[in-house]
């Protein structure tokens, strides 16, 4: 199979968001995103697929090896055939492998600084590595690793109750006592208004830190770098549900519709569009 028929098979299926941003993605570099992206997934996913912690790191450490030195696998070779692989950082990669160890553990956070810290170091990389295939700057590049961040913490919020089931909380210490909270919470079957109020507040936060990043781009910078803006659009509207109604945590995984992802990237792409 063709390497980026494998990426394409893997990734753009209903419900992933990647399906609804990829197209509005500046056409010389939608493949390459892909290709980068797939490989992203593949490394990702370890920490929530391994249980055993010897063999997540001997993982981790193979992709590591992998991207410098080409090792065979269908994103590896989607890497170099669209040629994302020569203007890999591997230096940004090998941050990307070392956020996803920290998420091996079961961290604790005193506060939200030390929790957006966090996020930083797990999600930000993912984002300065597609900045970098679209030429980013330093300034760019720092801008926009706070979309990546931002995109942990949703995720992270909107999986507190799978988590708490499997005896892991990452919510900062501050919160949960402005909130009178605690992982029982998350374990109850109807959310408290503390618990409410605390994804609420959580999910806010990282909006206000990503309204700060976005501002400093300007019109040019956020039309040439669309599809992580993009992507961030989805975020938030995922954000927006989870804070409609923070009873959805406590369900289960929310995962939003294919036809709203794509209503929503289609606006996002025209209101950026627009600003040139």
């Amino acid at each position: 199979m063709d390497p980026l028929d494998w990426c394409r098979q893997r990734l753009l299926v209903s419900g992933n968001p990647l399906t609804a941003s990829l197209p509005f993605a500046p056409p010389a570099h939608r493949d390459a995103i892909l290709a980068l992206r797939a490989v992203i997934t593949e490394v990702a996913s370890i920490p929530g697929t391994v249980t055993e912690l010897d063999v997540a790191l001997a993982k981790l450490d193979w992709w590591r090896r992998a991207v410098v030195e080409q090792l065979p696998h269908p994103a590896i070779q989607a890497l170099a055939q669209t040629g994302a692989a020569e203007r890999l950082d591997n230096g940004q990669f090998s941050e990307l492998i070392d956020g996803i160890t920290l998420s091996l553990d079961n961290p604790r956070f005193e506060h939200r600084e030390r929790a957006w810290e966090y996020f930083m170091h797990t999600g930000a990389p993912a984002a300065r590595l597609e900045a970098g295939l679209i030429g980013a700057d330093q300034a760019e590049s720092d801008a926009l690793a706070a979309l990546g961040a931002n995109a942990c913490l949703v995720r992270q919020v909107r999986d507190l109750g799978v988590d708490a089931r499997a005896n892991r909380w990452l919510v900062p210490l501050d919160i949960q006592a402005e909130f009178q909270v605690s992982r029982q919470n998350a374990l109850q079957k109807k959310a408290s208004a503390g618990f409410n109020g605390m994804v609420r507040q959580w999910l806010a936060d990282g909006l206000r830190r990503t309204a700060r990043a976005r501002q400093s781009l300007d019109a040019d910078g956020q039309w040439r770098h669309r599809h992580l803006l993009i992507q961030h659009a989805l975020d938030h509207r995922l954000a927006t549900r989870l804070a409609r109604r923070p009873q959805r945590v406590l369900e289960g995984r929310l995962l939003p519709g294919q036809l709203g992802n794509a209503w929503t990237a289609w606006r996002a792409a025209r209101r950026l569009r627009l600003r040139v």
